[in-house]
């Protein structure tokens, strides 16, 4: 007759945010003291690839903040789309004022170093001019419309390259000894 061994399953407590490993008990009857057995957990295939991906994004998400605030600009408008079209009209004031205003300084504001600031910032308020502008027009029609989403694709893919060719370091001045 075989005797059946007694085992106790432990859960160890989580490292880290993770399942920790699983030990078990394994009473081998009187006067003998317990075994016990550490199983450690195997990662299954689809988290190992979960978690290269996540530890990925994390090391390199300075170089993706383009893509990044393009995906929330997107989301931004598809909810807005869908709960206040209206909200487009809200975007489309600054849209058309803000140039402008920046337009009227560059060209006669009385002191020269306003002019020059302002010649200055011309992408920066032309690009947000015109993101605002797609905005508008996004809450009204909805991101998914095809001409918009082509428009925000081929914007949010400019203002990535942009911003690689921007954070790259290329000495302009070759190094003296």
């Amino acid at each position: 007759m075989r005797s059946r061994v007694r085992t106790t399953k432990v859960q160890l407590p989580s490292q880290r945010g993770r399942r920790g490993p699983s030990a078990h008990v394994i009473d081998l009857g009187r006067g003998t003291a317990p075994v016990v057995v550490v199983v450690p957990e195997r990662p299954t295939l689809g988290r190992q690839l979960a978690y290269a991906t996540g530890s990925a994004l994390w090391r390199h998400r300075a170089a993706w903040a383009p893509t990044w605030a393009g995906i929330g600009v997107f989301a931004v408008a598809g909810l807005l789309s869908v709960s206040a079209p209206a909200a487009g009209i809200v975007f489309a004031v600054p849209a058309v004022v803000v140039p402008a205003g920046w337009a009227v300084a560059r060209r006669w504001h009385p002191r020269s170093a306003v002019r020059r600031r302002a010649r200055a910032l011309r992408l920066p308020v032309l690009a947000g001019g015109a993101g605002l502008a797609w905005l508008a027009v996004a809450c009204l029609f909805g991101p998914a419309n095809w001409p918009l989403f082509g428009l925000w694709a081929v914007a949010t893919a400019a203002g990535q390259a942009s911003w690689w060719r921007s954070r790259r370091t290329v000495p302009t001045v070759p190094l003296q000894p």
